[in-house]
């Protein structure tokens, strides 16, 4: 193989930098709300702890497996653009869904689309990236 055709995930690195600095918003959101309430590990039986453990714990629930098809996309050659719109759709959805569950335990508007969107944007480019893996197979 030639490496000088291997294509950086240079987008992919600017989404992991993106929600990387969303995790740790959202960790010190955890700390805050801990510190707070004087929880020192768990939720404490705490709403305003729960809420804040599950924004971040959702976040790194998702997260990863996004990045790594995002950059897989990348380096086999997928599209730019379509790198670019998924990460962008994920890391608004990822936005929308901390402030959703920020509020309430329940269902919310913010919430709920937050959720479909990443979840759409994960089968997207799952979808995408098998389809690049098949065609060069």
């Amino acid at each position: 193989m030639d490496m000088g055709m291997v294509h950086v995930p240079l987008y992919t690195g600017m989404f992991a930098a993106a929600l990387m600095t969303l995790q740790i918003v959202l960790m010190g959101l955890v700390i805050g709300r801990r510190g707070n309430n004087n929880v020192l590990i768990g939720t404490g039986g705490v709403d305003a702890v729960e809420k804040a453990v599950r924004a971040h714990g959702n976040l790194i629930e998702n997260a990863p497996m996004l990045l790594v098809c995002l950059a897989l996309i990348e380096l086999i050659g997928g599209s730019d653009i379509w790198v670019l719109a998924l990460g962008s759709v994920f890391l608004m959805g990822r936005l929308m869904h901390a402030i959703g569950l920020s509020t309430s335990l329940g269902v919310t508007v913010w919430r709920f689309i937050g959720t479909v969107g990443s979840m759409i944007t994960m089968l997207i480019a799952a979808g995408y990236l098998a389809y690049l893996v098949l065609g060069r197979i």
